[in-house]
């Protein structure tokens, strides 16, 4: 909802202020039902050990090289950007750091310039093989480029919304980088007619460079590819539809299980659908005549 109130983001009570590109918008907040994450975890951890450590591990001296360093590094917050302090640049260094697995640096490192990203279009295919995500790389990566990735989502969407880190661009072979395993290890494979946002970003000794986005939308299997699906898909007990018992199969003759679920006592109709759908469905379930 657009609201008429002073610059604000972030949480406040009950509501949420953000930026959108009508103004300034309250929405009610929300918490997630499971907000601890293997990766959400980890990245508390190492953001709390690096907390620590700068009081408990870093020299005065190494404290102050840090503090003359945070404040040549200008923050990008929603509402603007500012000059940040040594503990906040030590610690936004060393946890870009963690998250891609590296040990923490206990000295600032110089700023770096990053070369154009050469990470590209975001190419999908669905053939026999099933779905694959290859990012097109037009030259030599100089650095580490993190992938991020957003659940599969309606095809008429054209901004992201959040992404989740994947993991990292692995070497490309032939211009062309697959990321099929560590996407669908987060989100399943994506469906034909669905949009994929991916998002790349370049880290050098903790420093990021800027985000670069690329979407594109699962296209349909081959019409030979559909073929076989249809043709596997008969082989397969047809689901109760309101169907007579001979097309779910009930009229047919018993299988070694459904007889031994019989044996027990178990009625036939229960015996014949409960492979379908994972449990047993009574008479009264199905709509099928006592």
């Amino acid at each position: 909802m657009k609201v008429l109130d002073i610059p604000s983001s972030g949480k406040r009570g009950i509501v949420v202020a953000y930026q959108s590109r009508f103004g300034l918008c309250h929405r009610a907040l929300v918490v997630p039902a499971n907000t601890q994450t293997p990766a959400r975890q980890h990245m508390r951890r190492a953001f709390g050990n690096f907390a620590r450590a700068w009081g408990g591990v870093l020299t005065q001296a190494q404290r102050d090289r840090w503090d003359e360093a945070g404040p040549k590094v200008r923050s990008a917050t929603r509402l603007g950007s500012g000059p940040l302090t040594g503990q906040q640049h030590f610690q936004g260094i060393n946890s870009a750091r963690a998250c891609i697995g590296l040990p923490p640096l206990w000295e600032p490192p110089a700023p770096v310039v990053f070369d154009p990203n050469p990470v590209g279009q975001l190419l999908i295919t669905n053939d026999e093989v099933g779905v694959r995500l290859r990012l097109m790389v037009t030259g030599p990566a100089t650095e580490h480029i993190m992938v991020f990735g957003q659940a599969p989502c309606s095809a008429g969407r054209r901004k992201r919304r959040n992404v989740s880190y994947l993991g990292l661009l692995s070497a490309a072979q032939d211009g062309l980088s697959d990321i099929t395993a560590m996407y669908i290890a987060r989100y399943g494979a994506p469906r034909p007619g669905e949009r994929v946002f991916i998002v790349t970003r370049q880290q050098k000794d903790g420093w990021e460079g800027y985000d670069q986005q690329t979407s594109e939308i699962v296209p349909v299997a081959p019409q030979g590819q559909q073929a076989v699906t249809t043709v596997a898909s008969t082989l397969q007990p047809d689901m109760h539809k309101g169907r007579t018992r001979d097309a779910q199969g009930i009229g047919s003759q018993l299988t070694p299980d459904t007889q031994e679920s019989n044996k027990e006592g178990c009625p036939v109709e229960k015996a014949a659908v409960a492979p379908l759908g994972g449990r047993a469905v009574d008479q009264a379930d199905s709509g099928l005549p006592g």
